[in-house]
Formats: structure tokens, C-alpha cells, sequence
């Protein structure tokens, strides 16, 4: 598999006791961004989804999550399409992670998307055997002979498929990546162009991502996102009413994986009370987007 070439030099990385500016966010930033510590802690077989708009937010989210395993001595493996490396690359040398240096001694694995994923894709479905037989060598690589045993992978070839509009071999290749996850112990944090206030991505996608991810990571600000679902809950149904209905629908529903109780409020309305929930959504992205962070 081709990786992309680095040639600039940057410091030197040291594979324990490091903590770059990205992990090093003030204490507001993670108490509205809980996001930073579960990507910093992912663990091996969690896979973790992202939704973005923001190219910042993706790549705060994908340094986050690469810096953190370097940190900790950690192998891995990036599949960005060129277009994103070349904003990665700035942004993590900028955070103090000397790329070339973590390629050379093969903690650190960089692949073309848009070359990976013609070698296992068939006429619109992905090939399940030719691409876990892929994936895997490319985490015994990244794990170095056991130098680096904990393996993380973070790619966007399902949001390409996805941009594409091929959402079903999207969501094969997803369950694909949760397999990878189990069977070879890794993390996988994968990240879709969507937007988290669309009646139809909540209606459709969501409950499909649900299947195969530990954890949701729907907006950045979830302090933002907090205030504006019970801002817009009250408006569309009343403070009163707002309050109660609260309570008995987080008590009454189970999410199908790991989110912020507000977006988990967003879920258990689509499923219980569909008569409101698009109002309240659409209510909410438009207090999301217009509040002051």
C-alpha cells in the first residue's frame, strides 16, 4: 500500500511523555469538548465515529487522536485522502510530532485513500476477504515486530464511498472496519461529512451507525449542543412539558451506542415521539449554530 512521502524534518518525537498542544486543552475546552478525552483514551475495539462540517473540527479531532497514540507508544495507521494530509501535516507538526521521524522508525503509517480503496472495492461492494487480508497487513506493519502493540486506525475511504453516493457499501465497509476492530484489537476512528441537525441523516443514518460504533461524536461543543436541544425543546413544546418529557424519555430509551445525553434526547424523541422531532431538530441546529460558543 502507498503512503504518502514526507520530506520536511520537524522535532524529534519522543514515543513516552509526550503531550502536544492539541492534548492540552484548557479546562473549558473539555468540559464542552469530551470528544478530546475519548479520542486521547480510545481503546482497542472501540470504534468511534465522528460527524463534521468544519474541516477544523476534523482536524482537531484526527490530531487529537494521532498525537495521543504516539504519546503513548502506540501504533498508527492514517488513510486520509491527499487533499486532508496536507492539511494534517502542518497542523501536527505544529503540535510538535516530527512525522518523518515517527514513518521512519514505523510507528507511524500514512495511506492514500483514494489508492487504498480501489484494491479491495469490487463493482460497488467492497471485498470482505481482500480487504481484511489488506487491513491486517497493514496493522502487523504498524505493530512493528510488537514494538508497538496497541495499534489505533483512523481512515476516511467510508466517507468517500459515502461523499460518492454509495451508502450502502459506505456502511459494509463500516461493518468491515468493526470486525478489523475486534478481530485485531484495535481502535478505529472514522469521520463522515454529515450533518448532525438533518432529518434524514438522524432518521436513516444514525440508527445504521448505531450497528457498528461504541461511541458518537455528533457536534463539537456539546455544551452548545446541551443548551440548544432544551432551548429548543421548550420552545416546541412548552417549559413545563419540556421538563417532564425530558425525564421520561432518557429514562425510557437506550441509545444504540455511547453519546451525549442531548444527543441521546434527539435520538429518543425520533423513536418515541416522531410528531415533534423534526421540529425540535431543526430548532436545535439553528440554536447550535447561532449561539455564542
Amino acid at each position: 500500500m502507498s503512503s504518502f512521502d514526507t520530506d520536511s524534518q520537524s522535532p524529534e518525537l519522543s514515543k513516552t511523555g509526550f503531550q502536544p498542544a492539541c492534548c492540552r486543552g484548557s479546562h473549558k475546552a473539555e468540559n464542552q469538548e469530551p470528544w478530546r478525552n475519548l479520542l486521547h483514551d480510545a481503546a482497542p475495539t472501540e470504534h468511534i465515529v465522528q460527524l463534521y462540517q468544519d474541516e477544523q473540527f476534523l482536524n482537531r479531532a484526527v490530531c487529537r487522536f494521532a498525537a495521543a497514540a504516539l504519546a503513548h507508544g502506540e501504533g498508527v495507521i492514517l488513510v486520509p485522502t491527499a487533499a486532508h494530509w496536507e492539511a494534517f501535516y502542518p497542523r501536527l507538526e505544529a503540535e510538535g510530532v516530527n512525522i518523518t521521524e515517527a514513518q521512519s522508525r514505523g510507528q507511524l503509517s500514512v495511506i492514500d485513500a483514494d489508492e487504498l480503496l480501489p484494491r479491495f472495492m469490487g463493482q460497488e461492494m467492497p471485498d470482505a476477504p481482500v480487504f481484511l487480508g489488506l487491513a491486517g497487513e497493514a496493522v502487523a506493519r504498524a505493530r512493528g515486530g510488537n514494538r508497538y502493540p496497541k495499534v489505533r486506525w483512523w481512515g476516511e475511504m467510508v466517507n468517500v464511498l459515502w461523499e460518492r453516493g454509495n451508502a450502502t457499501a459506505s456502511m459494509a465497509l463500516e461493518d468491515l472496519f468493526d470486525q478489523l476492530a475486534h478481530e485485531q484489537e484495535i481502535a478505529i476512528f472514522c469521520s463522515f461529512l454529515m450533518d448532525n441537525f438533518d432529518g434524514e441523516i438522524h432518521t436513516r443514518m444514525l440508527p445504521r451507525l448505531g450497528q457498528n460504533h461504541s461511541h458518537l461524536i455528533p457536534v463539537e461543543n456539546y455544551n452548545r449542543l446541551e443548551g440548544a436541544v432544551a432551548d429548543a425543546l421548550r420552545e416546541i413544546v412548552g417549559p413545563v412539558e419540556a421538563s417532564v418529557l425530558e425525564k421520561k424519555l432518557l429514562e425510557h430509551y437506550t441509545p444504540p451506542f455511547k453519546m451525549p445525553a442531548s444527543q441521546a434526547l434527539l435520538f429518543a424523541l425520533r423513536q418515541l415521539l416522531p410528531q415533534v422531532a423534526d421540529a425540535v431538530l431543526q430548532r436545535s441546529g439553528t440554536l447550535y449554530r447561532t449561539q455564542s460558543i
